[in-house]
């Protein structure tokens, strides 16, 4: 026991005594040339103690620690300067290695210098109790070209960081702060103005399309960082940025964004890029394109965060849908075959651009004001609308069409590759013509058309079964159905059935035209009553004039002349006029226009000119209509003139001398052969027409009542002697007679007198023929000349046959029953008396000088 309490006196006396002895040497200063402890590797190592430990030393280094750098060691590393500044004075340390780092440290009272080849950092550091205070003047992070200076205060027992101050990054300088709470870590900075984005840009980690977005394709005067600030946390001994909390502002001034490099740039004075959510956002002040302005548009870049980031642009213009609008959207293969020539809109163009990948997608937006726009060579003269485009189809919404032409609201969308649009007009109205006079008018109908517009436009309305198509110069007009635009003409003139035309012109001055039309009435015809319904017809129109020919131009009408020429061809003047004047009955306008324009001028040649019942076969005639209606013609046959006139409801004709081929058609009649007959007709159709027929000459043969009489005559022996040199089968000579009579509404005729003498006998009667009953009642008295008479004289007298004082005979027929079959029979002596008094006197007593001429 006593040995062991002298070898713990002897160690303990030993400890003091070393223990005293390195107080003392402490006190007097130590000094190593070299000395090895763990992993440090010391040379030139000076210790000193004062009131607080100095150290120095030349060299030192410090082998890798297993443990890897992290946010978690702030804490132990700011407690061991809590220590350091506690118990060491002075600390110099000229060459530290620590993984292939070389740095020098030098600390003394409160002042700290770190210096390495990442970065120097110095300034000043002290502690009151837990609380460490430091001022650093310059913390320079040489890699970066980053200088940074502040002051920090971290509380180590609540583990609360605060730390702000300035910057400095190549030239540019800015204000930060941060603060860190345990585990939870806030910043924000902002900077001063400066001329180069780079330094900034490419301190972030971005995809390198967005990188080259931003800096190559977005130029600026000057920058400006308003702010960035954001949070994270430390997790498992990482810092662990909050990317949805990050955010910050930037002012560009003096802006260019080049979005193509085949466009000009948009400019704006400024705009303020921000970020936030993964997305970068650039608000333009006072954006102009081409000096056309695009206030309210925005530029994003969104998804930085994700595999498919993209760029999304929305333009936004007041102005013209013009050529540079145009240009902005045909750089993105984005083709709306429109252009605007006047008036504005407002356009929006919307893009999704992926910048990692080729994805595209477009949208367009136009609301039009009043304005002109044009589909290729079709126009649109729009009151308001809207229009839109997106994967390659322009819809057009509520497009408001207003023209002195036509009006309406039109819809319809337009494929631009397949270069066809199917539209629908909703038509208020459609009226084609000059102010004073439409020929096409169409009201309150919906009428679908489409239009093609590659190398040529086509504009097909299958409505009215027509096409346009205009090729360059060129210009075609198909109306392949003319009924199907008829109930739209205000005057359909000759068009009844339908036909089609076909118009061709090259200079939209001049327009020629061929087709043909059907009908089911006419007023051409050919022979007598071959009716033309089919009617092949060409010509051309310019502004002074129609040029319009038919049949061959056989017919051909000049409408600057106000002249129709026939040749070879029949018409039927009252279904000609009445066709013209069917819609100057509806409109008044039109009357009016009528009332002073110029007469129609109708010449034939080798034409017939029917008028009604009325038909005068010419070799030539000269009608005059007037625009009121009235009409005066002159026709000669064969040197024969025959003369026509309609003056409001009066008709009157004068047939002169005329031939028996002429005299026919006039009067329906063809018993009458060769000789030369004068017609005198005056009345109104509608009531009573009168007329006188001069026959001077021919023969009266091969009608039914004729036929008849002569076989009534053939079984009677009495009256045989009639028949030579009178009544034969060569029929009844005439010398002269005159017939008058009544037509009464084109359903009765009168005869009031009927006289013919013959080279035998003189015929006088008067009549009836009812053309609707088509039923004949004519009473004669036949007379044969005195010569005659004598050899009858000693005849008993008969009740049918009475003998004059000169020896005369004279017997009565009556011709009753239909126009197809009709009886003859002689009349009883008595009733010959009751022929009027002046009838019985030219055929009795007195038949000279009877003919008026």
């Amino acid at each position: 026991m006593h040995a062991i309490h002298v070898l713990l006196r002897n160690i303990l006396i030993s400890l003091i005594v070393l223990c005293t002895a390195l107080f003392m040497w402490l006190l007097a200063g130590i000094k190593f040339d070299t000395l090895k402890i763990a992993n440090y590797d010391v040379a030139g190592l000076y210790i000193k103690l004062d009131k607080k430990l100095t150290l120095k030393a030349d060299h030192v280094v410090i082998h890798k620690n297993k443990e890897a750098p992290a946010f978690h060691n702030v804490r132990k590393t700011l407690e061991r300067v809590k220590y350091l500044l506690t118990f060491f004075e002075h600390i110099e340390l000229q060459n530290l290695v620590f993984d292939n780092n070389t740095m020098k440290i030098v600390f003394s009272r409160d002042y700290l210098l770190i210096d390495s080849k990442e970065y120097r950092i110095s300034g000043n550091i002290s502690h009151d109790g837990s609380l460490l205070k430091a001022t650093i003047p310059i913390l320079n992070i040489k890699e970066h070209n980053l200088t940074v200076s502040g002051k920090f205060t971290y509380d180590l027992d609540r583990d609360i960081l605060d730390t702000k101050g300035q910057f400095l990054l190549n030239d540019i300088s800015g204000e930060f702060n941060a603060s860190k709470e345990r585990s939870q870590i806030t910043f924000a900075l902002k900077s001063s103005e400066f001329t180069d984005l780079r330094p900034v840009i490419n301190r972030f980690k971005l995809a390198e399309a967005v990188r080259s977005w931003v800096l190559d394709k977005v130029e600026a005067k000057s920058y400006r960082l308003l702010s960035l600030s954001g949070k994270g946390s430390i997790v498992k001994k990482r810092f662990k940025m909050d990317l949805d909390a990050l955010k910050g502002e930037a002012l560009f001034s003096e802006a260019k964004i080049h979005f193509k490099e085949q466009l000009a740039p948009v400019l704006a004075p400024s705009f303020l890029l921000t970020y936030e959510e993964g997305g970068l956002y650039f608000d333009l002040h006072a954006p102009t394109y081409q000096e056309i302005s695009l206030k309210g548009s925005e530029v994003s870049i969104l998804g930085l965060r994700k595999p498919d980031t993209y760029l999304k642009l929305k333009i936004r213009a007041h102005t013209s849908f013009d050529t540079e609008l145009q240009h902005l959207l045909e750089a993105y293969n984005l083709v709306v075959p429109l252009k605007q020539t006047s008036g504005k809109a407002k356009l929006l163009f919307m893009a999704d651009l992926g910048l990692k990948n080729r994805y595209q997608d477009f949208f367009v937006n136009v609301d039009f004001d009043k304005s002109d726009l044009w589909l290729k060579r079709f126009k649109l003269p729009i009151e308001k609308g809207n229009l839109q485009y997106k994967q390659g189809v322009v819809t057009l919404k509520d497009i408001h069409l207003k023209d002195a032409l036509y009006e309406g609201v039109l819809h319809g969308k337009i494929a631009v590759q397949k270069k066809k649009a199917d539209l629908t007009l909703k038509a208020k109205k459609i009226a084609l013509g000059n102010k004073e006079e439409k020929f096409f008018v169409l009201k309150n109908k919906t009428v679908p058309f489409t239009v093609e517009f590659g190398n040529k436009t086509v504009v097909t309305v299958p409505k009215l079964h027509a096409q346009f198509i205009n090729d360059k110069n060129e210009s075609y007009i198909y109306l392949t159905d003319l009924s199907k635009i008829k109930p739209y003409l205000t005057d359909p003139g000759p068009l009844e059935e339908g036909g089609y035309v076909d118009i061709y012109t090259q200079d939209h001055q001049t327009y020629t035209f061929n087709g043909i039309m059907k009908r089911s009435s006419c007023f051409l015809y050919e022979k007598e009553n071959e009716c033309k319904t089919r009617v092949p017809f060409e010509g051309r129109v310019t502004a002074e004039n129609l040029y319009f020919y038919a049949f061959d131009k056989r017919f051909y009408y000049n409408r600057a002349k106000a002249r129709v020429r026939l040749t070879d061809l029949n018409i039927d003047l009252e279904k000609f006029l009445q066709i013209n004047a069917r819609q100057k009955k509806e409109d008044a306008g039109a009357q009016k226009s009528a009332e002073e324009g110029k007469p129609l001028i109708i010449l034939g040649k080798n034409s017939q000119l029917r008028y009604g019942e009325y038909s005068l076969v010419t070799d030539s005639y000269d009608v005059e209509v007037k625009p009121n209606g009235d009409i005066k013609a002159l026709g000669s046959s064969s040197g024969d003139i025959i003369k026509f006139s309609k003056k409001g409801d009066i008709l009157s004709m004068q047939a002169l001398r005329v031939q028996d081929k002429v005299l026919h058609p006039l009067i329906n009649f063809k018993g009458l052969k060769d000789g030369r007959y004068t017609l005198k007709l005056s009345g109104a159709p509608e009531g009573t027409m009168k007329g006188r027929i001069i026959v001077e000459g021919g023969v009266m043969k091969d009608f039914k009542a004729y036929n008849n009489t002569l076989a009534l005559i053939n079984t009677l022996p009495t009256l045989a002697i009639l028949q030579n040199p009178g009544y034969s089968s060569e029929g009844f000579t005439i010398e002269e007679g005159v017939a008058e009579y009544r037509m009464v509404k084109q359903d009765k005729i009168l005869f009031d007198s009927i006289y013919i003498k013959g080279t035998s006998a003189t015929i006088a009667g008067t009549g009836e023929i009812d053309l609707n009953q088509k039923t004949i009642r004519l009473d004669l008295a036949i007379q044969t000349a005195r010569e005659l008479g004598k050899l009858v004289g000693s005849l008993p007298l008969l009740g049918y046959i009475i003998t004059g004082g000169d020896k005369s005979l004279t017997f009565g027929l009556q011709i009753t029953g239909s126009l197809d079959k009709p009886e003859v029979s002689t009349s009883a002596a008595k009733d010959i008396f009751a022929l009027p008094l002046k009838i019985l006197q030219r055929t009795l007593e007195a038949p000279k000088n009877i003919i008026n001429r």
